[in-house]
């Protein structure tokens, strides 16, 4: 069953609903025509040329899109852009099903995907993770997008590399990733597909929009989703129900306004808290396989995350446009984990002591931003410019619980594969706060594309603001009375970031370009006193040449980019982890973390019905001492995926792949070597390797008619065994195995 959702949503559905059967089955009555014979299978021509593309991608078929702002909020196509980007668009995740962000960021030039376990995942490029995250351009302060969203909802998914102070402030000269929504459609459609595949992975969705009323200056959107999936881990499943509903109004000619709604609720079972054991009781390999799961079968880590949003378009004079856009987003987590996270398997399956947490609090988000844009004449020449201002907070809040009574020795698991006999551990929720923190952002920027001549063009921007944080601890007797409160604050006024970029047009078809942009990153990471890291500072370059081929129907790209970093903060390894709250204390690495790299993209359509995005990545990152740094990230990242449409009599056939192949990776751990007088291990050093690796992906899919599709997707075709994370928690996670998914898709 779907959760609830909001009133926007049930009338977006209603309206459709009632339109779709009344409206457009008249009109479709009343234009039907006296058709020829025709053969049995008739399909619409797909042939799309980039040449007209704008910033949506549904309905285009088309791997690249026309327009992007990530980087800079000006409107610029990926060619004009001075920094490596990258998208995911609708027909690519339709053609892979990728259903969720991490799988979206699977087929990504330079992003590397890793879980840290069952329900938490990270990401990163260029030597650093990524924590930058926007939704239709919105920051998004979270610490991480934790849900792993579905897909279903996004129109496309832009990935720009590098420093993008410019647009999101604070951050690593990782990446942003922005998650666009679909939007309306000027013309009524509606989708549906199911779709079943490997250990029980069954999903289905509907998704519907068009006119609503006022001859289709109201328009609508809902999109509806469920997944019901077991997992090769050990008692690991999932169910997550999807809600999504959006209004569009055209207030006048000149005024647009959009209110929306979206809703992912993920329940799971057996969740882990870290990875699988690498080294066993006596030293050597652990040894075990990849259904491993520590977990009992009701240890749950669930996530509700619910968002709402509004959006203001307005012309002004002069073809200048007022943008304004507001967001509420609110995640709740409320799950008991027991996960045998800690200490070396024995021969008689003993030897793990469980992490065991109540996972419970909340996070919100209000964030609003507003600018400008337009164009402007100087020294005879026309110049683009945006400026606006826009703040973000976020709030964290985690309430007080009180364990009640456990059995003897609770954590001690007697053995890890058969834990069917753990109870679920009682506790006490109160209305008392446990911790509670505050992060606010707020910034003024200005960006501006001067075109100096008809080949040489520059883009300069500065942004100019506020990042304030603080986080509060507070502890209590057995009598609930409070007896401290620890609070951490820090705050930095005055942060400026410039952004610089001088693009030159080689040829009409090829630019070359250079961009820098300085780095500020506020860390979260305290030492051993609980006080905050200083932040980050550094700059961050690239050179790149970038193509726009076959009448625009292909980009091509090429850079060479490097970045400094001050005080990245660094494990202390003279101090454990908290005890109670597993939080691992830092150190400053000092100056000098440097990281230099490559890079090279294809993508867009090579042939008629032949589309391809194709990505390598070369990444070095080192500290001040010139000790490679991120070992447990490749070096070299290969990311191919491809999909032809055969023509003439084959035509309603698709077939495609993908080639994602990474360069070694070793990770630090602690191995056993031997015990001390009370029995306690004594440990060295030692890493984690893993090889160079090569999965491989095949889909197909079969236009029965022109309403009707059905697809056959296979991941890990060869079914290669491999990590996807090393040394992680002293141990490694697994990456998935072979899987086959069969699907069917309809459409109006």
């Amino acid at each position: 069953m779907f959760a609830p959702i909001t009133r926007s949503m049930t009338l977006t559905l209603g309206l459709c609903s009632a339109a779709f059967s009344a409206d457009l089955l008249a009109e479709n009555d009343a234009e039907t025509q006296p058709e020829p014979a025709a053969p049995a299978l008739e399909l619409a021509s797909t042939n799309v040329t980039a040449q007209g593309l704008g910033n949506t991608t549904e309905n285009t078929a088309a791997y690249t899109t026309g327009a992007m702002s990530t980087a800079t909020r000006l409107n610029l196509s990926i060619k004009e852009t001075p920094q490596s980007a990258s998208v995911v668009t609708r027909q690519q995740m339709d053609d892979f099903k990728l259903g969720t962000l991490s799988e979206a960021m699977s087929q990504t030039t330079g992003v590397v995907v890793q879980h840290m376990d069952s329900d938490r995942v990270g990401y990163s490029a260029r030597g650093y993770s990524i924590n930058n995250f926007q939704i239709d351009g919105m920051l998004n302060t979270f610490d991480r997008m934790k849900s792993d969203s579905d897909t279903i909802i996004y129109d496309r998914i832009e990935v720009v590399r590098g420093a993008t102070g410019l647009t999101t402030g604070a951050g690593d000269p990782s990446a942003t990733i922005n998650m666009v929504r679909k939007r309306p459609t000027a013309q009524w459609q509606a989708l549906a597909g199911v779709s079943g595949g490997s250990y029980d992975d069954y999903y289905s969705y509907v998704d519907v929009g068009g006119p609503l009323a006022f001859d289709g200056r109201l328009r609508g959107r809902t999109v509806l989703a469920y997944r019901d999936s077991q997992s090769i881990r050990d008692k690991y499943a999932l169910q997550r129900e999807v809600g999504y509903g959006i209004l569009e109004a055209d207030l006048s000619d000149s005024t647009v306004l959009a209110v929306g709604y979206d809703y992912q609720d993920k329940q799971v079972q057996g969740s882990s808290w870290g990875t699988v054991p690498y080294w066993n009781a006596e030293g050597g390999k652990a040894g075990l396989g990849r259904s491993t799961n520590m977990a009992t079968s009701w240890s749950s880590w669930p996530l509700k995350d619910k968002t709402a949003f509004a959006t203001l378009d307005q012309q002004l004079a002069g073809g200048w446009r007022l943008k304004a856009a507001y967001t509420h987003r609110q995640s709740d987590i409320d799950g008991k984990v027991y996960y045998g996270g800690e200490g070396f398997p024995a021969a008689d399956r003993s030897g793990m002591v469980a992490y065991t947490s109540h996972m419970i609090g909340t996070q919100k988000m209000d964030a609003y931003d507003f600018n400008v844009s337009g164009s402007y004449s100087l020294l005879g020449r026309e110049h683009e410019m945006m400026f606006g201002y826009g703040e973000a907070e976020h709030r964290t809040w985690s309430p007080k619980t009180v364990n009640g009574p456990r059995a003897a020795n609770y954590g001690t698991i007697r053995d890890w594969k058969y834990m069917g006999d753990i109870a679920k551990f009682p506790d006490t929720v109160t209305g008392l706060t446990a911790s509670r923190g505050n992060t606010l952002q707020k910034a003024g920027y200005i960006a501006t594309r001067l075109s100096l001549t008809d080949e040489l063009h520059a883009i300069l921007g500065s942004r100019y603001g506020s990042w304030e944080g603080k986080n509060e601890d507070r502890y209590f007797n057995k009598s609930l009375q409070l007896t401290s409160i620890e609070t951490t604050r820090q705050q930095q006024n005055d942060v400026w970031t410039p952004y610089a970029g001088l693009l030159y047009d080689l040829t009409p078809e090829y630019t070359a370009y250079v961009s820098y942009t300085d780095i500020f990153k506020p860390q979260s990471a305290r030492d051993k006193n609980r006080k905050y890291i200083d932040p980050v500072v550094g700059s961050n370059y690239e050179i790149g040449l970038k193509g726009s081929l076959l009448e625009e129907r292909l980009n091509v790209a090429t850079a060479v980019f490097w970045s400094k970093q001050d005080n990245v903060a660094e494990v202390d390894n003279s101090v454990p982890a908290d005890p109670v709250t597993r939080e691992q204390f830092y150190k400053s690495s000092g100056k000098g973390n440097k990281v230099n790299g490559f890079e090279a993209e294809v993508s867009g359509e090579v042939l008629s019905g032949w589309n391809l995005t194709a990505g390598y990545t070369y990444t070095h990152s080192v500290d001040g001492e010139s000790e490679r740094t991120n070992a447990n990230q490749p070096m070299n990242l290969l990311r191919v995926s491809t999909a032809y449409r055969l023509p003439g009599e084959w035509q309603a056939l698709t077939v495609g792949g993908a080639v994602n192949w990474q360069s070694a990776v070793f990770g630090d751990s602690d191995r056993p070597v031997g015990r001390d007088a009370q029995g306690e291990f004594i440990t060295e050093n030692s890493k984690i390797h893993q090889g160079a690796y090569t999965v491989v992906k095949l889909m197909s899919r079969y236009a029965i008619d022109k309403n009707l599709s059905a697809s056959l997707n296979v991941d890990n075709l060869f079914d290669k065994k491999y990590y996807e994370n090393v040394g992680f928690y002293n141990g490694v996670y697994w990456g998935d195995p072979r899987t086959v998914t069969l699907s069917l898709d309809w459409k109006l």
